[in-house]
């Protein structure tokens, strides 16, 4: 058991770049995985996952104790990072079979504008998921995905750099690294979880080629290059994003500016015809 929360302690921080805590708990024969961003005083937020006789996993993340200027930057967060929060929670919802968002106390419709007009002074969010197949392994991969799920739903109505180290906007620029671009770890979250982990140049998938070590292995790739805006900016995820191997990647910045995917897939379709042509 030790050895799964550090697995999902060290999956979470090379992920988001911010450290975790996650601690375990049994009640009775069910086990239960807090996790949060490291924090000394209860600022933030935990992520609640348990497992209910291995047939039931119900997830759930609300504030911690002292978390008032987390749920004030919630309040103030702009409809950027209040649509991207949505989109979230349209891919939790395809992945579990009950779904509840709890503000003030009560049952909402998360959906709904009128929702983001009142002030909130608690949350809590829950979803309920059957599982299929009960394995340690499985078990493992399940809370690895909607851990960084639940992570990325909560960050993307925060500032990451009141976490951990780094900027959130994808295209802030940094006094440390002049004009590099910082990649934002919660769209990268949401590109996968929306358009998976195989290559949409090539096709080719890590985990089906390598077995466990390819297991969630992938770059993103921005379809517009990141500093061409100049600034910040706030993009969509599924469709400003897409998952690629590190080779098709490496291809599509040989050019300056970088091709489109569709220009790569195109070039990849002419060099097969040639080689077919020798044949």
């Amino acid at each position: 058991m030790k050895d799964i929360t550090q697995t999902i302690k060290r999956d979470l921080e090379m992920f988001y770049d911010v450290p975790f805590e996650v601690k375990l708990q049994m009640n009775y024969n069910d086990p239960i995985y807090y996790i949060s961003p490291q924090n000394d005083f209860g600022e933030l937020f935990e992520i609640k996952i348990h497992f209910r006789q291995r047939i039931r996993m119900i997830v759930e993340v609300e504030p911690q104790k002292f978390a008032a200027s987390m749920i004030e930057e919630i309040n103030n967060s702009d409809n950027n990072k209040r649509n991207l929060f949505l989109t979230y929670i349209g891919q939790i919802k395809k992945r579990c079979s009950k779904f509840e968002v709890f503000v003030n106390q009560r049952m909402v419709d998360i959906s709904i504008s009128e929702i983001w007009d009142e002030k909130w002074n608690d949350f809590r969010i829950r979803a309920t998921q059957i599982i299929e197949e009960s394995t340690d392994e499985k078990e493992t991969e399940i809370i690895l995905e909607w851990a960084r799920l639940f992570v990325g739903l909560v960050m993307s109505l925060l500032e990451i750099e009141k976490i951990g180290e780094h900027g959130f906007a994808e295209g802030k620029v940094t006094q440390v690294l002049q004009n590099k671009y910082e990649r934002n770890p919660v769209n990268r979250e949401l590109c996968l979880s929306i358009n998976g982990y195989r290559c949409k140049i090539c096709d080719f998938d890590f985990e089906k080629f390598y077995g466990k070590l390819g297991y969630h292995f992938i770059h993103v790739h921005h379809i517009e290059m990141v500093s061409s805006h100049g600034g910040e900016y706030y993009l969509n995820p599924a469709k400003d994003m897409i998952p690629v191997c590190p080779n098709c990647h490496a291809m599509l910045h040989r050019a300056n500016p970088p091709l489109k995917p569709g220009q790569l897939q195109e070039i990849i379709e002419i060099q097969k015809e040639q080689e077919n042509d020798y044949e």
